[in-house]
């Protein structure tokens, strides 16, 4: 079962606006420091770190498979067994690398590590993943292991 990303419209805007600057400089450099003869290699950096951060981020998607929780993103993929996980928290907040959106997940396993994930229907992937892990309970914060967060978790 296959889950898209959720995007918040605003954080999109600004990623935008980023991109248009760091393209619209250098198209409006060019023809000065061309009509200058002074090299235009200077104005290349701040659009191709752009475009690779970008495509470091990007496709994103979670699968919940047979074998278990799949997440993609970007250059990132791994695909973690459903007995490894131990919790799958919300987080809300401005800081949201390398997601697009405030409304996160925080996905922990062991071994695995941890995963900020922003699904589009979390009721419904909260709702699906309960049904495949029965190691968890549901928190209002999300998913976890019962009788507290362990030490290794």
């Amino acid at each position: 079962m296959r889950f898209e990303t959720r995007y918040d419209t605003w954080l999109v805007a600004v990623l935008i606006a980023v991109g248009l600057l760091l393209f619209g400089i250098p198209l409006a450099g060019y023809p000065v420091l061309a009509s200058r003869g002074q090299p235009v290699w200077p104005l290349l950096p701040a659009p191709a770190i752009f475009l690779l951060a970008l495509s470091a981020t990007l496709p994103q998607y979670y699968e919940l498979r047979e074998e278990g929780l799949y997440i993609r993103q970007g250059w990132k993929k791994a695909l973690i067994p459903y007995p490894a996980l131990c919790a799958l928290s919300t987080m809300n907040s401005a800081l949201s690398a390398p997601v697009f959106s405030t409304h996160r997940l925080l996905v922990t396993a062991v071994p695995g590590g941890q995963f900020l994930i922003a699904v589009a229907e979390q009721e419904r992937f909260l709702a699906e993943v309960a049904r495949r892990t029965p190691q968890m309970e549901q928190w209002p914060s999300g998913l976890r292991i019962p009788g507290g967060k362990p030490s290794w978790c």
